[in-house]
């Protein structure tokens, strides 16, 4: 749902679609369908995992993101 905000708000014309990430404890198509655009056609990949990454991995990736952004808009 971010995502499609982001989409609409926030990206830039000149960027490519934005992607997401469902963490999910549990496979649930239902779900899936309804986080996703209406018009999508296409899911480019689905990975089920035994071991998510750890939250301090996290909010490392959160973070150089975020600094790539900032980095981006100056």
């Amino acid at each position: 749902m971010y995502v499609n905000y982001y989409d609409r708000i926030e990206k830039l014309p000149d960027e490519n679609p934005t992607i997401g990430i469902l963490l999910c404890t549990q496979k649930n198509d239902k779900l899936v369908r309804m986080t996703l655009p209406e018009d999508n056609k296409t899911i480019l990949a689905s990975e089920y995992r035994l071991y998510l990454p750890t939250t301090e991995q996290l909010v490392k990736e959160v973070d150089t993101v975020k600094k790539l952004a900032k980095q981006k808009r100056n």
